[in-house]
């Protein structure tokens, strides 16, 4: 399916344009709500109350740009950052791809308990590397309250958020990255995908010494709340990194200036 056939399905599904969306596909939480496929070389297990899950089953695919960037930058070797990972569409995509080249590793930022025994029983279907931290990324650490939002289902687990307005899913663990990479001596990060529905700019924020240390090659970052927007790439600007111009699915890449 093309890229367009792709946000069609998206549109589809999406409960938030119902009242503008005559074709909206929901599933009823009182169908089955799991289903067994092959998806993007991968086994899934999807709740298609979902939406996320619902457009890998419809579409075969779910960001399709990103997955092509990550097919096409990873090298072996490489460290992976993956954060808000989610159902691991994207880390498994890496976590396979370094695997054909022959060893990398894959960090999967993830707080949502659902979400990480998915990442978990995931990671053993495919036989994918995957190493899980059960914490969300933020400016500082603490315990905050991971909530739904009001405008989609409640089954709708990506777009679950730390500034949700729906109800509370869970208390979760919020660390700062420089603080985790200190501890877990982490020596090498080259690629890193940061979307985290609105805390971007406050993980950046706890990442800056990791990030002005290491130097990833690429940095992949949801932008798309211009309330944030600003603060996130003035961050960014401080750690020498300047957008590419490239958007790929909402998803704006950053590289290092130095390099270009």
């Amino acid at each position: 399916m093309s890229d367009g056939g792709v946000h069609r399905v998206a549109m589809r599904v999406s409960p938030r344009l119902a009242d503008r969306n005559p074709a909206l596909v929901k599933i009823s939480p009182r169908w089955a709500a799991t289903v067994d496929v092959r998806r993007q070389g991968l086994r899934w297990q999807l709740d298609l109350r979902d939406n996320l899950q619902a457009v890998l089953y419809y579409a075969g695919r779910y960001e399709p740009a990103v997955r092509r960037f990550l097919l096409h930058e990873l090298r072996h070797g490489d460290v992976v950052l993956d954060a808000g990972a989610n159902i691991g569409v994207h880390a498994f995509t890496a976590g396979k791809r370094l695997k054909e080249l022959g060893g990398g590793r894959v960090i999967a930022f993830e707080p949502a308990a659902d979400m990480v025994a998915k990442l978990g029983a995931g990671a053993a279907r495919n036989d994918v590397p995957l190493e899980v931290v059960p914490a969300a990324l933020g400016e500082r650490p603490e315990l905050a309250t991971l909530r739904t939002d009001s405008r989609y289902d409640e089954a709708d687990a990506g777009v679950r958020s730390l500034y949700g307005d729906g109800d509370v899913v869970q208390e979760v663990s919020v660390v700062r990255l420089d603080d985790w990479a200190r501890e877990h001596e982490l020596d090498r990060l080259d690629v890193v995908k940061l979307d985290i529905e609105g805390s971007e700019s406050a993980a950046l924020t706890g990442a800056t010494r990791t990030l002005k240390r290491l130097q990833p090659r690429a940095l992949l970052v949801e932008d798309k709340r211009s309330d944030s927007s600003a603060r996130l790439h003035a961050v960014l600007d401080e750690c020498g990194y300047l957008p590419t111009g490239e958007v790929l699915d909402r998803n704006a890449v950053f590289r290092p200036e130095l390099t270009g």
